[in-house]
């Protein structure tokens, strides 16, 4: 059972065991949290069966001048329909790190979107891919090799290192049909934009 696979917690959800005409002892209670969330979470194997036809690593805009660049993944699921879903790392502020002395454990969100980029992207870079992957093997590679398990500042400005990481993992799975593609988005993340400046990353921090 995945440690998504849970009706209600006797703490916060009591009250759904009674909407479901549940006693507590009939509750599948799982003291595990989940960091991946899927958005809608009612149409969770809705995105993970759809198909990946590229996928766009994207520089978004600083939200000040001397803050990096974060950046996400739009996994393109129909380039002719121009739907995508969204693969990002976001903290929680709310879970505790546990290697990290500051910040908090990261969201991955899986989020349905009717868009192939953001409206605040910066830079986009194309990744083209090997027929026949899915949202669902992206998401079994990330929770097969504990990727979902991230520690991130607050600020987010170690979350493109996460992204970073993801490439590299992807990449070692097949997912990619171009190495050059990959060399060029390894680089461009390795610099802050607009201006091409060069901002090394820092490691990533995984807690499983």
């Amino acid at each position: 059972m995945l440690i998504t696979d849970y009706y209600c917690s006797m703490s916060t959800h009591y009250p759904t065991c009674q909407q479901k005409h549940l006693t507590l002892p009939d509750c599948i209670l799982n003291p595990e949290w989940d960091p991946i969330e899927f958005e809608p979470q009612s149409e969770r194997s809705h995105i993970l069966r759809q198909p990946v036809e590229c996928i766009r690593a994207i520089c978004l805009a600083p939200r000040e001048f001397n803050f990096p660049n974060s950046w996400t993944f739009f996994l393109s699921t129909s380039e002719e329909n121009m739907t995508a879903v969204r693969l990002h790392c976001q903290p929680t502020y709310e879970r505790q790190p546990t290697v990290l002395e500051y910040g908090s454990k990261a969201n991955i969100v899986f989020q349905k979107r009717s868009t192939l980029v953001p409206p605040n992207g910066e830079l986009t870079f194309v990744l083209s891919v090997n027929p026949g992957f899915t949202v669902g093997d992206i998401h079994e590679m990330i929770v097969a090799n504990n990727r979902h398990k991230f520690e991130i500042d607050d600020d987010g400005w170690i979350g493109r290192t996460w992204v970073y990481d993801q490439i590299d993992l992807f990449n070692q799975h097949g997912v990619f049909a171009n190495q050059d593609e990959v060399a060029l988005v390894n680089d461009g993340i390795q610099k802050r934009w607009p201006g091409e400046f060069p901002d090394p990353l820092e490691m990533g921090t995984y807690y499983g």
